[in-house]
């Protein structure tokens, strides 16, 4: 069995990408080791939080000896079109949450320039919470925050030189798919070799966050994988 070892500590596994209660997919993100979790706002759990509500939350990580890397809140940019102001206030909760839980980033697929981009930007900021965005290159407003989700940078010509041609490091890289031959990620029909992904960050000394978007079940696998493949 495979254990995370202090370089592996900034490995954190998605709830969005689990089911069962808050509580229950937290306690097995513990059972497997894993020191970080990336919160879903949109959990049934944590919709129409309380303050106290809050308060819980972030006890309950704490007791189980684990800390939030960040919230998610996904829903598609077409929903932040269609129902600004509905969206706009459900990301509100999401902010209240990475704020109660440390003020981490909030990981978000809003378009990178808009009216409302530049309101949640402002909610955001209110609370000391830094809004990222999902995407192969890195926004151009220096106050939003960068997530890289390999499946999207898999889809690129050449992933590995869109990566090195980024101005600056993504505060986050998402895995998500199937691992084959130990050290690649297979997701629809698109490959990346880890071991090539590894080395290029470690030639641009970037060293994010990896967020799995996996089933606790396959946490071990996905470790694995990640420690094969380290420089």
């Amino acid at each position: 069995m495979y254990y995370l070892t202090r370089m592996e500590q900034g490995i954190a596994v998605s709830m969005r990408t689990n089911t069962g209660s808050a509580k229950k997919v937290l306690q097995q993100i513990v059972s497997n080791g894993v020191q970080c979790v990336q919160l879903d706002a949109l959990h049934d759990d944590f919709v129409d939080m309380t303050e106290s509500g809050l308060r819980d939350v972030a006890t309950t990580i704490r007791r189980l000896g684990i800390r939030a890397c960040g919230v998610d809140f996904l829903v598609s940019p077409e929903t932040w079109e269609e129902a600004p102001e509905r969206t706009l206030d459900a990301f509100s909760r999401a902010v209240a949450i990475a704020e109660a839980v440390g003020n981490v980033p909030v990981g978000t697929r809003i378009a990178k320039e808009s009216e409302i981009t530049e309101s949640a930007i402002s909610i955001g900021q209110q609370s000391g919470v830094l809004l990222s965005t999902h995407g192969t290159n890195p926004p151009e407003d220096p106050q939003v925050g960068w997530h890289l989700p390999l499946a999207l940078l898999s889809k690129e010509d050449n992933p590995l030189l869109a990566l090195v041609k980024a101005n600056h490091a993504p505060l986050a890289i998402r895995l998500r798919g199937d691992i084959v031959d130990e050290t690649s990620l297979e997701y629809e029909g698109t490959r990346m070799v880890l071991r090539e992904l590894r080395g290029v960050l470690d030639a641009m000394c970037w060293n994010p966050m990896t967020i799995l978007d996996c089933d606790c079940d396959d946490t071990l696998s996905f470790v694995k994988a990640w420690q094969i493949a380290g420089p």
